[in-house]
C-alpha cells in the first residue's frame, strides 16, 4: 500500500503498575484511532507496564511474548500499521544484572513485525539533592542499532524519548539514509518536558526537514514520576500540527509526500549538507 497522503494517529495514555488496566487502556486508543480513519497509530513508551527499576526484569516481556502477539493481531485485525510505544524486554540470553531491553516494535496491516528498535540512550536524572529519580541505566540495556524502514512509501526513522536529545543520533541515521519521518514512543517527564518537549521536536523535524510523530505517556505512573503528554505531529517546517494536551486520548494529523516535497524545494538545507567537513 502506497499513498501520496495517509492518516497518523499519535496516543497519549498513564500507564501504571497494573498490566491489565494498562493493556486496556491501550486497545481502546487503538480501536479508536482505527475507527477515525488511521493508517499508522503509535503507542507510547513502556506502555505495559511503568514501576521501580527492580520490578522491571520480573515485569518485563519474553521474545515475543504475550505483548508482541498482541500488537501482531491488533494490527492484522484492524488492518493498520502499528508502532507498538515500547516494552521492556528480558535479552533471549539471559544476564545476571537482571536487566532489560527497552524495545519498540512496529507492524504492517498483516501483523508482520517490520521494524525492532532497542534504545540507545538511557535517561539518569537526580532530583536536585542528588537522590536518583530516574536512572534507566539501573534497569535497562542500551541498543546500539539505529533503524530506518520503508512505510507506504516514506523513509521512517524510529526513536525512543530520550534519544530526542542527541542531534548526532539522527544526524548519524540521515547519512546512512534521508528520511521522511520520525517516529518516537516517549514517557518523557513533567519537569524537563515544561520546557524542553515541543521545541526539541521541532527543532528535530526542521533539521531533517520530516515529520516528527511522537506518542507521550502523560500524568502520575508512581508516585514522584509524572509524564509531560502532548502527544504531537510536527510537520518538516517545523508547524504542530496535532497535540492531545495533557489529557490521555488521541490527535491525527495527515503526511504528505507534496508537503515534504514543497518545503524541501523552498529550503534545500538537506542537499546543501557538506558532510566531507562535518567529519573532519
Amino acid at each position: 500500500m502506497t499513498k501520496k497522503q495517509i492518516s497518523v494517529a499519535v496516543t497519549s495514555m498513564t500507564t501504571t503498575r497494573d498490566r491489565a488496566s494498562n493493556l486496556e487502556q491501550a486497545e481502546k486508543l487503538v480501536r479508536d484511532a482505527a475507527k477515525q480513519g488511521a493508517n499508522w497509530v503509535v503507542l507510547p513508551e513502556m506502555y505495559v507496564y511503568q514501576g521501580s527499576y527492580d520490578t522491571l526484569y520480573e515485569n518485563a516481556e519474553p521474545w515475543h511474548g504475550p505483548a508482541w502477539q498482541w500488537m501482531s493481531a491488533l494490527a492484522k485485525e484492524l488492518g493498520i500499521v502499528l508502532f507498538g510505544g515500547s516494552i521492556a524486554e528480558r535479552p533471549n540470553q539471559g544476564n545476571s544484572e537482571r536487566k532489560v531491553y527497552n524495545v519498540a516494535y512496529a507492524f504492517d496491516r498483516n501483523g508482520k513485525e517490520i521494524a525492532c528498535y532497542r534504545k540507545v540512550h538511557l535517561f539518569n536524572l537526580k532530583t536536585p539533592d542528588g537522590k536518583p529519580l530516574y536512572c534507566e541505566s539501573d534497569g535497562y540495556l542500551s541498543g546500539d542499532e539505529p533503524i530506518v524502514l520503508e512505510v507506504d512509501g516514506f523513509k521512517v526513522a524510529m526513536a525512543i524519548c530520550y534519544d530526542l536529545r542527541f542531534h548526532e543520533f539522527f544526524a548519524t541515521l540521515a547519512r546512512k539514509s534521508k528520511f521522511d519521518a520520525i517516529v518516537m514512543p516517549s514517557a518523557f517527564t513533567q519537569r524537563t518536558g515544561m520546557d524542553h518537549w515541543e521545541v526539541l521536536i521541532r527543532a528535530r523535524a526542521i533539521e531533517h526537514q520530516a515529520y516528527f510523530i511522537a506518542a507521550n505517556q502523560t500524568g502520575e505512573h508512581t508516585p514522584g514520576k509524572n509524564s509531560y503528554g502532548h502527544s504531537m505531529i510536527v510537520d518538516p517546517w517545523g508547524h504542530k500540527i496535532c497535540d492531545t494536551g495533557d489529557q490521555i486520548g488521541i490527535a491525527t494529523a495527515p503526511l504528505s509526500h507534496a508537503v515534504l516535497a514543497r518545503y524541501r524545494a523552498q529550503l534545500p538545507a538537506i542537499s546543501d549538507r557538506r558532510p566531507e567537513v562535518y567529519s573532519r
